[in-house]
């Protein structure tokens, strides 16, 4: 609903102010829809799985975080709640949960996913991403660690991805005990998606 494409191509002075003009918009947009409470992500709490070249380039433009600065003062100015979460994953699941089921964009169904983390809401594996976890990336690892030529397994480089490997296939094996960010960040490590198929990456 709201957009700033050109903050990556516009002066310090431009930027601010398209910055300050969509702020002010958001929060007018909010409080015709009587909405009292704000989710915004901790970017200092990023990880590199959540990021892209595009959000580099933002990040070192926003020398401050100007963004994320004017949407908490200008919130608070408003009576607003202001609540930061930890980002990690919101792009994997959102990406891999909501995108097709509702037709969102990368960026939108990530959004999805702080608003729903805000709210306290836990991003479980759905069914069918668990099975794909079970079988075809189980499978995919067994086969990864039977190819290595036996040179390689003895090397240091092998012996690291052979023990990476392992663990991985434990947390697979103990899918049940597992916290739910570290089978999404199974998923983001060997998955990928192929309009809207999923597909293995290699390793």
């Amino acid at each position: 609903m709201f957009y700033c494409h050109e903050l990556e191509y516009v002066r310090a002075n431009k930027r601010n102010n398209i910055v300050g003009e969509t702020v002010r918009d958001v929060y007018d947009w909010l409080l015709q829809e009587n909405i009292g409470a704000v989710v915004i992500e901790n970017i200092q709490l990023r990880q590199r799985h959540d990021t892209d070249k595009r959000f580099n380039r933002l990040t070192h433009h926003f020398k401050k975080k100007k963004l994320t600065d004017t949407i908490i003062r200008r919130g608070m100015r408003l009576g607003f709640r202001i609540k930061k979460v930890n980002p990690a994953y919101t792009s994997v699941i959102g990406r891999f949960k909501y995108r097709k089921k509702y037709g969102l964009s990368v960026h939108e169904s990530a959004a999805l996913v702080i608003g729903r983390r805000g709210l306290g809401y836990q991003e479980r594996l759905p069914k069918e991403l668990i099975h794909i976890i079970k079988t075809k990336v189980k499978r995919h690892l067994v086969a990864v660690l039977g190819s290595m030529e036996e040179s390689y397994k003895q090397s240091k480089s092998g012996t690291k991805q052979r023990q990476y490997l392992g663990r991985m296939l434990k947390k697979i094996e103990n899918f049940k005990e597992e916290h739910e960010w570290s089978l999404w960040n199974i998923l983001h490590k060997f998955c990928w998606l192929n309009q809207d198929q999923i597909q293995l990456k290699e390793v």
